[in-house]
């Protein structure tokens, strides 16, 4: 069973704010092991070559809703 982004996002306000995380990957990690697996294909994956995090579009999104529902900025640690 697939969760909305909406939905994702709430889950993660939960969490973050639950869990007092303040660094991105920290909140991606936590929700990679919770979520159920069709909703962990929004996530990006590390970079097959240089094995380096990028931000793709909903991650952007989730980011920035975070920031502007909790009023804290998480910091982007790669």
């Amino acid at each position: 069973m697939s969760m909305s982004e909406q939905e994702i996002l709430e889950y993660a306000i939960h969490l973050g704010t639950e869990c007092q995380i303040s660094a991105w990957m920290d909140l991606k990690k936590m929700l990679l092991v919770s979520l159920p697996s069709p909703s962990r294909a929004l996530f990006s994956v590390r970079d097959p070559k240089t094995k380096k995090q990028k931000f793709n579009e909903f991650e952007s999104w989730l980011h920035d809703n975070y920031e502007s529902k909790t009023g804290t900025k998480l910091k982007r640690n790669f």
